[in-house]
């Protein structure tokens, strides 16, 4: 019974031996791919933007794009962490976690100044058109009276 269990935990380190650092290895992949796509399209929007004054967020969607991929690596750190509990390990997954919050909470005040700002034009744009309706009336009211 004792061989077994022996037997069964080298196999099951010989597997994770194989397998976490494969999972770290794709996760690393997906957050690469997502880093070179969010580029990408942050660049094709911004050359819209220079081009055609476009109205559209590029910081955002880099800075999301970012964020997403920020995820994977730190998924991918955490999954290296459990074949090298070491200390230079541990502290780059920190280091990791601490970029991932910090831009969490960048991303979140950038998202909610963008929107208090379109707010606010959407307003401006709407008193704008109430005054030139005011405008129009009274334009109309004084044509009226002088027939």
């Amino acid at each position: 019974m004792i061989n077994f269990l022996e037997l069964l935990e080298n196999g099951l380190d010989s597997i994770l031996a194989i397998v976490v650092p494969l999972i770290a290895l794709i996760a690393e992949i997906i957050g690469l791919f997502i880093i070179i796509f969010s580029l990408f399209k942050s660049t094709y929007h911004y050359l819209r933007v220079s081009l055609f004054h476009d109205d559209y967020d590029f910081h955002l969607e880099m800075s999301s794009g970012l964020t997403t991929a920020l995820e994977f690596l730190l998924a991918a750190e955490v999954t290296k962490t459990i074949l090298q509990p070491e200390l230079a390990t541990v502290l780059l997954l920190g280091l990791t976690f601490a970029l991932r919050a910090a831009m969490s909470i960048l991303l979140h005040a950038e998202m909610k100044t963008a929107r208090a700002e379109k707010a606010e034009e959407r307003r401006e744009a709407k008193r704008e058109e109430i005054r030139e309706g005011k405008k129009a009336e009274a334009a109309q009211n004084k044509k009226a009276q002088a027939d």
